[in-house]
């Protein structure tokens, strides 16, 4: 049996705006992070509990004494969470739950979401076409690198994709890079050998693998165009 496996990313001009945050938020500055979902910052009248929606380790990010952006929404044991935070004289988006609606602006309409495969869960599915999403905020020297902790969820997503592709389906692998001075990416092969291992299979069998850079003013998401992808030497592959 054939399966339909046409692509289903659809590019837009860089400068589109894909996410408007018109929801009210504040500055505050980190106290200290507890664990990985939780940062206490003073929001300049009294100490707060955030929510931070990432489990990665995002050390040049979210450390004692730097500006976050926060907004106010209720968890069991957080009042605020945390929307980006600051990385010199730019906001970087720190909140994963954004990640699905701005990967939505490049796909079609009906796609569907959320889509199970196993004991695993893909981001989206279109056709006969699965799409998977990563979103990275670490700048190694220029570079946009992910991840920035060991991820085995990452890494067997990868297998799956590949399996999938081995079974007449089509698959896709779309990185979003929320670091807008990144002029290229490669997977951070010292953090995590065996993300970068099946991110480079992935390649080697024709998976057509994005990455999207974004820019975040406080306000507005906006999209600057796509960024190559290097191998470990430094050569651009794609």
């Amino acid at each position: 049996m054939v399966l339909s496996n046409t692509a289903i990313f659809n590019d837009l001009p860089a400068g589109t705006v894909v996410m408007d945050m018109d929801f009210p938020m504040t500055e505050a500055r980190i106290i200290e992070r507890p664990n990985r979902f939780l940062v206490v910052a003073h929001n300049g009248r009294e100490e707060i509990r955030c929510h931070l929606h990432d489990p990665g380790r995002l050390r040049e990010l979210i450390y004692p004494g730097n500006t976050i952006l926060i907004r106010e929404q209720t968890g069991p044991k957080t009042g605020f969470s945390v929307t980006a935070a600051r990385a010199g004289s730019e906001w970087v988006i720190t909140d994963t739950r954004f990640h699905h609606p701005i990967a939505r602006h490049f796909l079609p309409p009906d796609v569907r979401s959320e889509v199970t495969v196993g004991n695993h869960r893909i981001d989206f599915m279109h056709g006969g076409t699965y799409l998977e999403v990563k979103g990275g905020t670490l700048l190694e020297n220029g570079i946009g690198v992910f991840p920035d902790a060991p991820t085995t969820r990452g890494r067997d997503h990868l297998r799956l994709l590949q399996q999938l592709m081995l079974r007449g389906y089509g698959a896709e692998l779309m990185m979003l890079m929320f670091r807008r001075d990144a002029a290229a990416f490669r997977p951070n092969s010292s953090t995590d050998p065996d993300f970068s291992r099946e991110f480079y299979r992935c390649l080697d069998a024709g998976m057509p693998v994005r990455v999207l850079r974004f820019a975040f003013d406080g306000t507005r998401v906006t999209y600057s165009g796509r960024i190559p992808v290097l191998d470990e030497h430094g050569n651009r592959i794609i």
